[in-house]
């Protein structure tokens, strides 16, 4: 059975990669995951989708347009429903550049200028403004928690937390990465000098959805219709700039609030979600 490490040395080409995620901005309502979540155990690796047969690379309309925050949620459901439904649903490339140019002109004037990732977030947690599938079904979230992406510990224990369910990322891409395709790595220079070609947003910033780790890095699903990739755990402390643990359902997370991971506590999270947003969890 194949799995998502096991790939051809057959290279793979796509039109083009966009980017589309604005800098990283931090709201004073934003709800960090570190002040709802308790310590217990950080597992060594989290590889679920690893040992499972590989979900058919998408791009959403992210080879046309700088719609990556949309996209990858768009990824980000498909596995969420494969787990629930036991099913691949359906998701049109149309229906995520949809969502993503109706966020455009009503938040930023139109235009493709990529979006700012808490926006993005947010339009995910209501019914008017989610994606839907090829059935008209709205798949929407309850809430966000910011992870601190430059604590590596945060990270595993959000994405174990998580399970195969995966949580969002961000990364200001180096230059130097634009043509490395899987299997290889994102990765850090040789020489470790972060200049020119290996500065941080050379490239530009991009969204994703991370779907598991390992003791050499995080799994991500990079939207351009290429397979599963891993950012070694350098490469992501020196261009990982934004995390978030994404709630789908506050009810179907209840079973895992407490975990060998850990203990989310959910009732504050719905009491502190719906002191700051007019979008309440029911």
């Amino acid at each position: 059975m194949a799995n998502e490490q096991q790939h051809t040395n057959e290279k793979i080409v796509v039109p083009e990669r966009r980017l589309g995620r604005m800098p990283a901005k931090v709201s004073r309502k934003a709800l960090q995951f570190s002040d709802f979540f308790q310590f217990i155990k950080i597992p060594k690796h989290c590889i679920y989708w690893q040992k499972k047969p590989a979900l058919p690379p998408r791009s959403f309309g992210n080879t046309q347009l700088g719609d990556c925050t949309r996209a990858k949620q768009a990824m980000a459901i498909l596995r969420m429903e494969e787990l629930e439904q036991h099913k691949l649903i359906n998701i049109t490339d149309e229906e995520v550049i949809r969502v993503y140019e109706d966020m455009e002109n009503r938040l930023y004037g139109g235009g493709d200028q990529g979006a700012y990732e808490e926006d993005a977030l947010d339009q995910w947690r209501k019914e008017d403004t989610t994606i839907r599938d090829d059935q008209g079904h709205p798949y929407t979230i309850d809430a966000y928690l910011r992870i601190d992406a430059q604590n590596h510990d945060q990270m595993k224990a959000a994405l174990a937390l998580a399970e195969a369910k995966g949580i969002a990322i961000c990364l200001n891409l180096p230059a130097a990465w634009q043509g490395v395709d899987p299997p290889a790595h994102w990765d850090v220079p040789p020489d470790k000098q972060f200049t020119g070609q290996w500065m941080a947003g050379s490239w530009g910033g991009h969204s994703m959805w991370a779907n598991g780790y390992s003791e050499e890095g995080v799994y991500v699903d990079d939207t351009w219709g290429l397979p599963n990739r891993l950012v070694t755990w350098d490469a992501m402390g020196a261009y990982c700039d934004e995390a978030h643990l994404v709630i789908d359902s506050i009810d179907s997370w209840r079973k895992k609030s407490t975990s060998d991971v850990g203990h989310l506590n959910l009732e504050q999270v719905v009491d502190a979600v719906n002191g700051v947003s007019s979008k309440k969890i029911e």
